[in-house]
């Protein structure tokens, strides 16, 4: 795609485009071919106008300034998205582009940033292990699990990936739909150390139904995924490091439930 900046067939007018008709798929389209120099030249003034006009409207709006077209709806706020990332260097996308819809970050930001994924992965889990309370600024970071199943990343291994996984609600589905992350990110709930927030304690006070420890490991162990005296010895391990009482209290707990199956 050629032409000066304001031209109709250059990328910051076709972005802006894309942008003010709630097309996410031509604002990836417009960005992913291009370099990071010509991505960042086509985040343009007008450009920022609308995508903060549509930010900070509500649902169903119409903009009788024309900075977007019929009624706001979430195509506009992706698209407005995919503007904000692509023409952002990784490190910048990843901290200040949020929140971001799953779908958004599963499937398009590894068209944005192919090479660049674990970028997002080290920073989303940062932010997580941060703020594990902030779900509105940390939507869609989830998809760095969707990745790992692509094999487009590794499965996470950061403290913050592991916190986030077992606070994901019906974690034993959830394992259902991204088996890579059994073997590998979730036995680590063993070795790293809970916060306020996140833990294996606190997810299954609050979700009693979905217990991590009375249902999922025996789970696990009874359908062969883990076996039993390796959990045992993790729960050794889990024990012998520096926790709070409430998160030692846990790891017992399981202990003694994982003794009592046969």
């Amino acid at each position: 795609m050629t032409g000066t900046p304001g031209s109709a067939s250059s990328p910051a007018a076709a972005l802006l485009v894309a942008v003010r008709n709630g097309r996410p798929l031509d604002a990836l389209e417009v960005l992913e071919p291009l370099p990071l120099a010509r991505r960042k030249r086509a985040w343009t003034p007008a450009l920022r106008e609308a995508a903060d006009a549509i930010d900070m409207s509500p649902d169903s709006a119409r903009d009788p300034q024309g900075r977007w077209v019929g009624r706001l709806r979430q195509a506009h706020w992706d698209a407005a998205t995919v503007a904000r990332l692509g023409t952002r260097e990784a490190q910048i996308a990843a901290k200040r582009v949020h929140p971001i819809e799953l779908p958004v970050a599963r499937d398009l930001i590894p068209r944005l940033f192919p090479e660049q994924l674990d970028v997002f992965v080290e920073v989303w889990s940062q932010a997580f292990l941060s703020n594990p309370k902030a779900w509105d600024r940390l939507r869609g970071v989830e998809a760095m699990f969707d990745w790992a199943q692509q094999g487009l990343v590794p499965p996470p291994t950061q403290r913050g990936a592991v916190l986030l996984l077992i606070a994901q609600h019906d974690l034993s589905g959830y394992l259902d739909q991204h088996p890579v992350l059994i073997g590998t990110t979730l036995p680590l709930l063993f070795t790293v150390e809970g916060r306020s927030g996140a833990s294996a304690a606190q997810r299954d006070e609050t979700m009693p139904g979905l217990s991590l420890g009375r249902h999922l490991v025996p789970r696990l162990i009874r359908e062969g995924h883990w076996e039993r005296e390796q959990v045992l010895q993790w729960c050794e391990q889990a024990l012998a490091m520096p926790r709070s009482t409430y998160e030692l209290r846990w790891f017992r707990a399981l202990r003694e439930c994982v003794e009592a199956l046969r």
